[in-house]
């Protein structure tokens, strides 16, 4: 007799230690409402995974977030670039306390076969008598993507050899079905297609059931060539879910299915996770709370076009160091500031990112031969953009690189010479070459201020009482940037 089975795979990516219910996100207990709600109506099969970003990026540190993936019964999850945002002692002790599996197959440390302690490069896990192979792969774009220091003692390997390797052994070791849980971006096309990392990796690797992505925003659900390929999730928005129906007597998948749910805003207390949510977030609402200043109008963030919001950060930057001139990636930034008081609340759920502020001297050469490589066509994953705060750009995107910047000047009009010279602040991430800003960077002198970024958002919101932009546009562009895949 034929036997079918039902299994449901949830998965997640980039939550962000966004245990607080805002306008951008749920919250951790309307998330986890979500998800028990699904294993119940198969409680003996569905698995949870998360496809990294998880424990960085937040007020409350690691620790806690792994409390709450704890609480969630995750199953497993894969490393993510942010995972190694606070170092290899913060990511070491936050693995140690997880319950469940962490994976990551193609990081190690530098000049050896060691796996980052604590990790593993799969998991066979089981459900109903079905066993499923879960390997864990993480964007080789992380060294780029983390403040050098940081990852310093680790080296990434091919994601595309890993699986080549890995997936065979899972399938070897008896795993029914096989599921590449991976911190990867991918990026839809016009006409439904998707290219980009993940989407190169699948041409390459061995045939998988299941391919999970993360990394950037966006929710994406298909069937293709009989593999299930989703993103979702983003601070805990949407839910991906994938059901697979097994005969038990062929030892195969009969029907496939995929869809992205998105998570009520709903407002959940008494749960388990809400009183968990409240304990440790109680020390915080006071500070979160806080008001800063009044905004006029909203302002929504852009990764690939100039935006008041991205001004508006980049000043705080500048205003902080005390410096002429400031940038800072785009990438560090979303969603919006809303018409009315301006908490710090509001201002984390549009940079989570708390670097120490970084300064230098740059010249007028230096200066220009960042805003080409920002904008060459060959960089790495999403729109690699800056935030400026000083100047002003002429770039023309229709002419090849690296002859787009057209002139750069100072706010006030005067040209800037390639001999001159500026005080310039930045982010520790991006001193240390971030965003592979390191051809310029890595020629810089940097010192550290020891001013942290929310505290000079904080001050310069309170110096200007009505937040404004003193010269917007600074951008000047004609055409878009040839590596424009910002998802918003």
């Amino acid at each position: 007799m034929v036997m079918e089975i039902l299994l449901d795979i949830l998965c997640h990516a980039d939550f962000s230690g966004r245990l607080r219910k805002t306008p951008d996100s749920p919250g951790i207990a309307a998330f986890a409402a979500e998800v028990e709600g699904l294993r119940a109506r198969n409680p003996g099969g569905t698995l949870l995974l998360s496809a990294g970003d998880e424990f960085s990026a937040n007020l409350w540190g690691g620790q806690p977030i792994v409390g709450a993936m704890n609480l969630l019964k995750t199953d497993a999850m894969t490393l993510g670039n942010h995972e190694f945002d606070r170092g290899p002692e913060f990511l070491e002790d936050c693995i140690a306390g997880c319950q469940f599996p962490v994976l990551c197959a193609n990081v190690k440390k530098k000049d050896s076969e060691v796996p980052v302690a604590g990790t593993a490069p799969y998991t066979i896990l089981e459900r109903r008598g079905i066993k499923i192979g879960v390997l864990g792969l993480t964007t080789e774009y992380t060294p780029y993507m983390v403040e050098k220091s940081v990852f310093e003692m680790f080296e990434m390997t091919s994601a595309l050899q890993a699986a080549r390797r890995w997936v065979p052994q899972m399938r070897a070791e008896g795993a029914d079905i096989v599921v590449a849980l991976t911190h990867m971006p991918f990026y839809v096309e016009e006409d439904g297609a998707i290219c980009g990392e993940m989407h190169d990796l699948l041409d390459g690797m061995p045939d998988v059931d299941v391919c999970i992505g993360g990394h950037i925003p966006g929710d994406y659900a298909a069937v293709q060539n009989e593999t299930c390929v989703v993103k979702a999730g983003f601070g805990g928005v949407s839910l991906g879910h994938i059901r697979l129906t097994f005969d038990t007597q062929m030892r195969c998948i009969t029907e496939r299915n995929c869809e992205v749910l998105h998570t009520p805003f709903a407002k959940i207390s008494g749960t388990p996770m809400a009183l968990y949510a409240q304990k440790i977030l109680a020390p915080f609402e006071e500070y979160l709370k806080r008001p800063l200043a009044v905004l006029k109008e909203t302002w929504p963030m852009h990764l690939a076009q100039e935006c008041l919001l991205g001004d508006f950060l980049a000043d705080c930057l500048r205003f902080g160091a005390n410096t002429q001139l400031a940038y800072m990636n785009a990438t560090s930034s979303g969603g919006c500031l809303k018409a009315g008081p301006v908490t710090m609340d509001d201002i984390l759920c549009v940079n989570g990112f708390n670097d120490e502020i970084y300064t230098s001297v740059i010249t007028g050469a230096q200066l220009h031969e960042l805003m080409e490589g920002v904008y060459a066509p060959d960089r790495f994953g999403n729109n690699a953009g800056l935030l400026i705060s000083g100047f002003h750009v002429w770039l023309d995107h229709m002419r090849p690189a690296p002859h787009k910047v057209q002139a750069i000047c100072l706010s006030d009009g005067t040209p800037i010479r390639p001999g001159d010279v500026f005080t310039v602040a930045t982010s520790a991430y991006m001193a240390s070459g971030g965003n592979d800003t390191s051809f310029v960077a890595i020629n810089m002198k940097w010192n550290n201020t020891h001013t942290r970024y929310h505290d000079a958002v904080a001050a310069w919101a309170q110096h200007q009482g009505t937040l404004c932009v003193p010269d917007h546009p600074r951008l000047f562009e004609n055409g878009t940037p040839e590596n424009n895949n910002a998802p918003f």
